[in-house]
């Protein structure tokens, strides 16, 4: 008698079908390339302002008492930036920022702190988008 045969998992299960998450984390050139791109004056606005706030706000490796650490968020500065101009209520961009944290800087897993941390910076970062983009109403938030 042969062993019975392994069954795939049930392909129609939700979990099966949702979207693969993909992170993007950009080497130093394509962060230069992305950070140099030609953009009208609002999102260039939002651009630097993104900057701004992951260096001071997010600021996950407590470098921001010195202006030579600039770069060292530079690399992930494009992807939040991308997921910033097509988020609707940010929980992307949040999930981003902890996985960060978690994967690249050694934040423990699950760490309340870099969630908080990061639900902060993606409050400020869709008020900041909505008063560029003249949005008065802030529905949309984390």
């Amino acid at each position: 008698m042969s062993p019975p045969l392994k069954t795939k998992p049930d392909q129609t299960t939700p979990e099966l079908h949702r979207k693969p998450v993909q992170y993007r984390i950009y080497s130093q050139e394509q962060s230069f390339r992305h950070m140099t791109q030609s953009r009208g004056a609002k999102e260039q606005a939002l651009y630097m302002i993104t900057d701004e706030i992951l260096f001071n706000v997010w600021d996950a490796l407590c470098l921001s008492f010195d202006q030579q650490n600039r770069e060292a968020y530079l690399t992930y500065l494009p992807h939040v930036f991308d997921l910033l101009n097509t988020t609707e209520n940010g929980f992307d961009l949040c999930d981003y920022l902890v996985f960060i944290e978690e994967n690249k800087m050694g934040a423990v897993k699950g760490d309340t702190l870099a969630r908080r941390r990061a639900l902060r910076v993606v409050s400020l970062l869709l008020a900041c988008r909505a008063s560029i983009n003249g949005d008065d109403s802030i529905d949309k938030k984390v």
